[in-house]
């Protein structure tokens, strides 16, 4: 597995495990951290828009509020239980 997708994996792992709340990128960031891996900020920003791109996760938008927070899709879920949950 590639480091792009160790951070997605990570990501999704996350997103999962506190659905149906959303998560920011810098929770992500923090809670990875705690996890042992070495992950920056930057990265896993950047592998955000792909996940929302191939519907595994969407971006709320909550009037005032500067973070943007993520949500696992039902999509999501499907894909995260069949590949990495098995």
């Amino acid at each position: 597995m590639t480091r792009p997708d160790d951070i997605r994996k990570e990501i999704l792992m996350q997103a999962y495990a506190v659905r149906p709340l959303a998560v920011s990128a810098e929770r992500i960031y923090r809670d990875a951290k705690k996890a042992g891996y070495d992950f920056s900020l930057f990265e896993i920003k950047r592998e955000l828009p792909f996940l929302v791109g191939e519907k595994l996760l969407f971006e709320n938008q909550t009037p005032g509020v500067t973070e943007r927070t993520f949500e696992i899709s039902s999509i999501g879920v499907r894909h995260y239980e069949n590949t990495y949950a098995a």
